[in-house]
C-alpha cells in the first residue's frame, strides 16, 4: 500500500517543476514557515532541482503540516519509512540501463553535482528524507481516508481525495502559514 502510494506522491510532488533562478536565494534563507517551523531553501534545494524550487514550496507546506498532524496524533511512522526506503532502492550501477536507473540518474546526478557530494551519497540522503516526508503524508491520509484498497480504480480516487485533504488542511492553517519565496 505505501509502495503505490508513496510512489504516486512522490511523483506528483517531483513532477510539479517551474521556472526561477533560484540563485536569488541563499539556502539558509526561509521559503515558508508553517505554524512556526520553517522550511529553508537549502532544504528544498536538497530536494528538488533548482527550477522547481517555487512550485515546490507548497507541496512542502503541505508535508509539513501532515507531519505537523501525525506527530500530534502520537503516530510511530518508522516502519512506513523503512518500507518506503526500500521500495526506492539504491543508486543503480553504471552498468544498469533500465528506464529506471537513467531516471534515477538523470535527477540524481545533477542534484549531487549541486551539493558537491557524490550521487550514491546524495541519493542515499534524498531517499532518507523523502521517505520521511512521504510516511508523514501516508500516515495522516490514511488516518484520515482509511487505507488504500490494493485495486487498480482506487488508486487515482484515493490520490484526489488526499489532494482534497491536504488542502483543507492548509486552508484550515492558512493564517498560520506564510510563504516567502515566489
Amino acid at each position: 500500500m505505501y509502495k503505490w502510494f508513496g510512489c504516486l506522491m512522490l511523483s506528483c510532488l517531483f513532477f510539479l517543476s517551474g521556472c526561477m533562478s533560484s540563485t536569488a536565494y541563499k539556502d539558509k534563507d526561509v521559503a515558508a514557515v508553517v505554524r512556526g517551523e520553517k522550511i529553508t531553501v537549502g532544504y528544498l534545494r536538497f530536494l528538488y532541482p533548482d527550477d522547481a524550487l517555487t512550485d515546490m514550496v507548497e507541496g512542502a507546506v503541505k508535508a509539513k503540516l501532515a507531519e505537523q498532524e501525525v506527530k500530534k496524533m502520537n503516530i510511530d511512522i518508522s516502519k512506513q519509512v523503512i518500507d518506503i526506503k526500500e521500495s526506492h532502492g539504491t543508486y543503480p550501477p553504471d552498468e544498469l540501463k533500465s528506464a529506471e536507473a537513467q531516471s534515477i540518474r538523470t535527477f540524481a546526478d545533477p542534484q549531487a553535482a549541486k551539493l558537491g557530494i557524490e550521487p550514491q551519497e546524495y541519493y542515499k540522503k534524498y531517499t532518507e528524507t523523502s521517505a520521511k516526508m512521504v510516511a508523514y503524508i501516508n500516515t495522516y491520509t490514511s488516518e484520515i481516508l482509511g487505507e488504500l484498497k490494493d485495486d487498480e480504480f482506487g488508486i487515482e480516487e484515493y490520490d484526489h481525495h488526499a489532494n482534497e485533504l491536504l488542502d483543507d488542511l492548509v486552508e484550515q492553517n492558512k493564517e498560520a502559514i506564510e510563504i516567502r519565496i515566489k
